[in-house]
């Protein structure tokens, strides 16, 4: 056995429950903590993303992490603490105490996507019972609470008051969330249902 072999396989101890996980690095550390992954043999994937960035003397066509701040490992849960020795590993995306396991259909979903080369528009995640206030229009500045999504360009907002209730349509471009924990004024909900 030569030594790159041994190498990769002492960080693959249990080959039957490899999931992929999030993995949060320091900040602009992606492509480097991909590196050092690569070099201990641990799966990942680290989606790019082709940007022109100006600096004053020239324009350069650049590839920058897709997902700032994330590197997506395939590994058993029980391995993680190999991947967090790595030099700008910082923690793993937990949900109630456990890894978040992603399933590989949305990895390979992904890879596909930028693969295609087709034209990917990040969007500000909205989902049911998060905070948002209306950036601009006639309803600039209420704020509610996410109920349900009608579709991706319908999203109904009830003003509630007591005793009365009433729904308006939204664009959710108009959207943008906010935390603000200390609020008590009343929500606007905006039912969001797909």
């Amino acid at each position: 056995m030569n030594n790159s072999v041994k190498r990769c396989s002492e960080y693959i101890l249990d080959y039957s429950a490899l999931h992929w996980f999030a993995l949060y690095t320091k900040s602009r550390h992606e492509k480097k903590v991909k590196e050092l992954l690569d070099e201990k043999c641990i799966e990942n994937y680290l989606p790019l993303k082709k940007e022109y960035h100006q600096w004053t003397d020239r324009k350069k066509l650049v590839e920058v992490p897709l997902i700032r701040g994330y590197v997506f490992v395939r590994i058993a849960a029980k391995n993680s603490v190999f991947v967090l020795e790595i030099p700008g590993a910082a923690r793993f995306i937990k949900f109630k105490n456990e890894m978040a396991p992603i399933p590989d259909f949305q990895i390979e979903a992904l890879t596909q996507v930028l693969a295609s080369g087709a034209s990917l528009q990040k969007r500000e995640y909205l989902k049911t019972g998060r905070n948002v206030q209306v950036k601009s229009g006639p309803f600039k500045g209420v704020k509610g609470k996410i109920q349900r999504i009608e579709n991706e360009n319908r999203f109904i907002i009830s003003l509630n008051f007591p005793q009365a209730s009433f729904e308006v349509l939204v664009d959710p471009a108009l959207l943008e969330p906010f935390d603000d924990e200390c609020e008590k004024k009343s929500y606007v909900s905006i039912p969001l249902g797909m």
